[in-house]
């Protein structure tokens, strides 16, 4: 297997800041220890990740444990594509072209062809998460895949949780096509994956100033290396939502049922 040059996350990070880009391949020593608010978020995402597959019982689960074993389920996505089968659900599906490397959360076929699920924790759809999905789209359709639909599953922001272990996953989660949105930016998606190879191939880091680029749409793991020369006081403040709506995950991942 060829070893990838971008992954999802890192061509998001790319997108916000190429100086962040540079500094987590070339430079990873020099980033933040992230904060226990981050923490909890990604362990969210993920538990979400793991509930949301749910909609879909009887998947294979083709998640890879680490990097080693990236060329096992790229050659394990590509088998079952390559099936006769009819009906396939995989789990984290992997998929890589010219140097990129993507692994979607739902990949489903049926009697339509294959649709992609990616979901997000979020209860809106970002412009963030259609990037994030039109590069998904980007690496798994060049890869030679076609693919009927594209959706983003994300969360029902009037969700209420009442403790009764009858949970309705759908009552949880949105489902929603983001195609025609994904189709828009393919172009910005091939011109921004050269643009980003291209960082890799700098001796120092790209000459960009800290801005409100530093926290948005995340707080950047680099800021006590890009921020060190101005006074404290003038840093970004970093603010976190409060997480008490999704006190729910725990125990609906915990649920008969609602187990990897």
């Amino acid at each position: 297997m060829e070893k990838h040059i971008l992954s999802k996350s890192t061509f998001i990070r790319g997108v916000q800041c190429l100086k962040s880009l540079y500094l987590h391949n070339k430079r990873p020593y020099l980033r933040d220890k992230l904060s226990p608010e981050q923490l909890a978020k990604f362990r969210r995402g993920t538990k979400l990740g793991i509930i949301a597959q749910r909609l879909f019982p009887g998947g294979i689960d083709l998640r890879p444990r680490s990097y080693r074993q990236y060329a096992q389920k790229l050659e394990q996505t590509r088998n079952y594509i390559e099936s006769d089968n009819e009906n396939i659900i995989l789990y984290e599906a992997g998929f890589q072209y010219d140097g990129l490397l993507s692994f979607i959360d739902v990949l489903v076929k049926d009697r339509n062809g294959w649709t992609a699920y990616e979901v997000k924790s979020s209860t809106k759809i970002s412009e963030t998460f259609l990037i994030d999905a039109a590069f998904q789209y980007y690496v798994i359709t060049n890869s030679g895949l076609q693919l009927n639909d594209f959706q983003i599953i994300y969360v029902n922001e009037n969700y209420k949780y009442n403790g009764n272990e009858d949970v309705n996953l759908n009552d949880i989660f949105i489902k929603k096509s983001v195609l025609d949105e994904v189709l828009k930016r393919q172009k910005f998606i091939t011109d921004k994956v050269e643009e980003e190879k291209k960082v890799f191939e700098l001796e120092k880091s790209p000459q960009i100033e800290p801005g409100e680029h530093c926290t948005n749409p995340y707080p950047c793991d680099f800021i006590g290396h890009c921020w060190k020369k101005i006074p404290k006081e003038k840093w970004p403040e970093i603010e976190y939502k409060d997480e008490s709506f999704y006190d729910f995950v725990d125990d609906i991942l915990n649920i008969a049922g609602g187990k990897r």
